[in-house]
């Protein structure tokens, strides 16, 4: 389900008031983290995630991989933060 930009511009306004929840290595991204992630996505369908990278490209990667293995949207990546979102349950196809 990718997100206009729209519907980014208006999920990156309303992380403005949110702080980091997740913070990572990018070369740590093993399971335990995946599953941090998905039980934090959980919670709250808007998650920042702190990676710790020596460059951005490093840290572009490490986003993306997270996003790909949690699985959730990407919605931007500012500095070393990166912005994660998955709708609700509830607003899946074929949720309850």
């Amino acid at each position: 389900m990718p997100l206009s930009s729209a519907q980014r511009r208006a999920l990156a306004a309303e992380a403005n008031r949110l702080k980091a929840t997740v913070t990572v290595s990018a070369g740590a991204l093993g399971d335990a983290v995946v599953s941090h992630v998905r039980t934090a996505l959980g919670s709250h369908p808007l998650v920042k995630v702190r990676i710790h990278a020596d460059d951005a490209a490093t840290c572009d990667a490490a986003a993306a991989e997270l996003a790909a293995r949690v699985p959730c949207e990407l919605v931007q990546r500012v500095g070393r933060v990166a912005l994660l979102f998955r709708p609700p349950e509830s607003d899946a196809p074929g949720g309850a």
